[in-house]
């Protein structure tokens, strides 16, 4: 897993929790993936001091370990992981190009 999330930085804030943040540079938003004993939070955030109350699932997910079905198909902790991820991270991606988008100045209109 920790070979899988290698473009942010990994704090431990405690023996029980790693945490993984990812924010691309000249970008607002990012992700951020705690890792507890058992289950893991993954959230797109809007920079490093981001706290979510009551997040929406489109922002944040809480990600268990996988049920006896699950393991019967082969789906690891680390698959289901990795898919919130993914889907963390395109959150972010398209905040920062809604953010991108709005903060860009009109083109000069051309004159003849």
């Amino acid at each position: 897993m920790y070979r899988l999330l290698t473009q942010g930085i990994w704090t431990r804030p405690t023996d029980k929790m790693a945490v993984y943040t990812e924010i691309a540079p000249h970008q607002v938003w990012g992700i951020r993936v705690t890792l507890y004993q058992a289950t893991a939070q993954v959230e797109a955030i809007n920079g490093p001091k981001c706290a979510w109350y009551k997040a929406s699932p489109r922002v944040s997910a809480r990600v268990h370990p996988p049920s006896l079905w699950e393991k019967l198909r082969g789906i690891s902790f680390q698959d289901k992981l990795m898919v919130e991820v993914a889907k963390k991270r395109a959150v972010a991606e398209a905040e920062n190009a809604k953010l991108q988008s709005t903060s860009k100045p009109d083109p000069e209109p051309m004159t003849n």
